[in-house]
């Protein structure tokens, strides 16, 4: 029972468990087939790494998440052949300080950027994903001759592996971040209502107080820890093309504060649950 029940909760868990499932067969052939293998080599893992990491149950994680991918790879990828390049000018101890010194700046500098609220929000995943990259490239390259195809190898898979993530995601029974959130919206509107309606009732019956939590039928746990869920859709929602009927950019932002108004009216209603289950009316 409890197997199934996240299906039955949810439908749209079935179809995205077939959809990951689907993508990672497609990037094993990358491994699996020959001629794939001879033109890739072992750097195919990576595409299926790729896949695991980005595809997301909705279409804006995906988004986000894959372009970010993408974008890190490739601007960490052409700063550390810049920096390869530089240093081939140098000697051998002036070579190792020119890089280390790079590592050094490039990943004060990158991690300093994460603490920026607008950086945290949207392309954190990038930032770290650039640090990454950078590091291995530039580093590998001190030792490492051929660290040029092996770079390119990788971008490719990781290409890829980001372009079957988008098809999949945008294409295969999408799954939109927006419209979790207006259905989160929703459902948090008709939850206050059913309790205070519940209030209500529960002052005016005979039995002021409730037996047990179980048949409590005040709805309002839901609403007041929302804060992270409802700011993390509206970040993916804007990542996402306007699928809607309406041309014009749907306003994300002010379901966010819309969640912000439910919440303090949430506990509102838990005030008023408690004084109905008080023994002084």
């Amino acid at each position: 029972r409890k197997f199934s029940s996240a299906g039955r909760e949810d439908g749209r868990r079935i179809f995205h468990s077939f959809k990951v499932g689907f993508s990672l067969t497609l990037v094993s052939l990358l491994y699996l087939l020959e001629p794939s293998f001879k033109g890739i080599g072992q750097n195919a893992i990576w595409a299926v790494m790729t896949v695991v990491v980005v595809l997301e149950f909705t279409a804006g994680a995906t988004l986000c998440k894959g372009l970010n991918r993408g974008v890190g790879t490739l601007i960490a990828g052409s700063l550390a052949f810049l920096i390869q390049y530089i240093s081939q000018q140098s000697s051998t101890i002036m070579r190792a300080i020119f890089i280390a010194a790079t590592v050094f700046i490039i990943g004060t500098a990158a991690t300093y950027a994460r603490f920026f609220v607008f950086v945290k929000k949207n392309y954190d995943y990038g930032v770290v994903i650039f640090l990454l990259t950078f590091n291995l490239i530039t580093v590998s390259s001190f030792r490492v001759d051929n660290v040029l195809k092996i770079a390119h190898q990788r971008a490719v898979t990781i290409g890829i592996g980001c372009g079957i993530c988008l098809l999949m995601s945008l294409l295969v029974f999408p799954n939109w971040s927006g419209q979790d959130l207006h259905n989160s919206m929703v459902t948090k509107l008709q939850g206050l209502a059913t309790s205070i309606q519940a209030c209500v009732e529960a002052y005016f019956s005979e039995e002021k107080t409730l037996s047990s939590e179980e048949e409590d039928p005040i709805y309002y746990q839901g609403i007041l820890d929302s804060k992270a869920h409802d700011e993390t859709l509206a970040v993916y929602a804007s990542w996402e093309p306007r699928h809607c009927r309406f041309f014009h950019k749907s306003p994300w932002q002010q379901y966010v504060k819309l969640g912000d108004a439910l919440r303090r009216f949430g506990y509102v209603v838990v005030a008023l649950h408690g004084c109905t289950n008080t023994q002084i009316q």
